[in-house]
């Protein structure tokens, strides 16, 4: 007699539905002892209609002592991971669900066949295997080798196990031309076991600390987290999030400008074209929100912030780059920087100005040279800057 009995992978939950479970099935097998005579209605009909309350009822009842044996042992140690790992509430959801999928599938299937019954616990069991499968792989079983009395302990990788019962169900299922036995019974409990384990997973509803089967392929077991944070910026899906995470953070902080300019509080828009300057370097403020972003700056005296703007507006845009210029220098004279004010002036191309920005042009340059003597005769200097 061969079992396995305990498992290394990772568990997180203490296994009550699994013992639950056990209890129920020997529980039920002691009513079908005492009551033989009343069993056959509950258990899996096939080849003679639908019946709804056999695709529970049949999967708590055994044929004999070894048959129920066989299967509590073998749900013990596959129950110890999937609860382990799903919980009580959601570990009770998969052992019924997965029953009763088993059950509607048989039945339909097996409307043209021969009548029979089935009935048991294995069709959960070889879903419960495949989720492992799914789930822990590279995980070992703890195992017990039953030679007549003498036992011999030994652990095995859950896939090798797995991919053992498995692989003989289905080699017996082809050999016998796909007809209706305890291993077609097995393979449809598998199948419906893989959907579930890979929904789940996918899901988000089970952490497998990237030891899933799908993991364990890509190698991101193996990885750092970092490296797996990396790798996970590279795939298509996830650059296209990105993308469209950075956009929405983009459109909101413009809607953020817009929205204080409305409320004319420069100030919050200020702060929040700063904050799209140095999240995004390669994203300009719109042109159409920064040139009413000065203006209200100026309005409201804020010189040092409508300066710091108005740099940025000459890095990126030349539509009113003139005008800009004319107000920046008429602000630098103001802060005493008269000599960076001319170099702000003599960038401008003085056939864009009409005639009365021409005028200002002069007055300003006059201004700023006046300012520029005034201040070295009383023996300050300006750091001249290039804007």
């Amino acid at each position: 007699m061969f079992f396995p009995y305990n498992t290394d992978a990772p568990i997180y939950y203490f296994p009550i539905i699994t013992i639950c479970m056990i209890a129920v099935n020997i529980f039920a097998f002691g009513y079908e002892l005492a009551y033989p005579e009343q069993i056959e209605p509950f258990t899996l009909e096939v080849g003679n209609g639908i019946h709804p309350l056999q695709w529970l009822t049949s999967n708590f009842l055994h044929a004999d002592l070894m048959h129920l044996l066989g299967n509590m042992l073998s749900f013990w140690a596959f129950g110890l991971v999937v609860e382990g790992k799903l919980g009580l509430i959601k570990t009770l959801c998969v052992y019924l669900g997965i029953g009763v999928i088993y059950g509607v599938v048989v039945q339909i299937l097996m409307l043209g066949a021969e009548p029979g019954h089935c009935l048991g616990a294995s069709a959960i069991i070889f879903g419960m295997m495949a989720m492992c499968l799914i789930w822990a792989p590279e995980n070992s079983m703890d195992c017990v080798l039953l030679i007549f009395v003498r036992p011999f302990f030994f652990d095995v990788r859950i896939k090798t196990l797995v991919g053992l019962f498995l692989g003989l169900q289905i080699l017996v299922l082809i050999l016998t031309g796909g007809q209706l036995s305890s291993e077609f019974l097995h393979t449809v409990g598998a199948v419906v076991g893989f959907v579930a384990g890979i929904l789940l997973l996918k899901s988000g509803q089970v952490d497998c600390e990237h030891w899933d089967i799908f993991s364990v392929w890509a190698g991101r077991h193996q990885m750092t987290d970092t490296e797996r944070k990396k790798r996970d910026k590279e795939t298509p899906k996830t650059k296209q999030q990105i993308i469209e995470q950075i956009n929405k953070r983009q459109n909101m902080l413009v809607e953020g400008i817009r929205s204080a300019i409305q409320d004319g509080t420069p100030l919050p828009a200020y702060i929040i074209a700063q904050k799209i300057i140095k999240e995004f370097p390669n994203m300009n403020v719109p042109e159409s929100d920064l040139l009413p972003l000065i203006r209200l700056l100026l309005e409201k005296e804020l010189w040092a912030e409508a300066v710091t703007m108005m740099q940025e507006y000459l890095k990126h845009y030349t539509e009113k780059a003139a005008v800009i210029r004319l107000s920046l220098a008429h602000i630098l004279v103001k802060m005493n920087k008269p000599r960076t004010a001319i170099k702000v002036l003599v960038k401008i191309d003085f056939s864009l100005l009409d005639h009365s920005q021409r005028k200002s042009f002069h007055s300003l340059i006059e201004l700023a040279q006046r300012t520029a003597r005034t201040l070295e005769q009383q023996g300050v200097y300006e750091l001249v800057e290039d804007w």
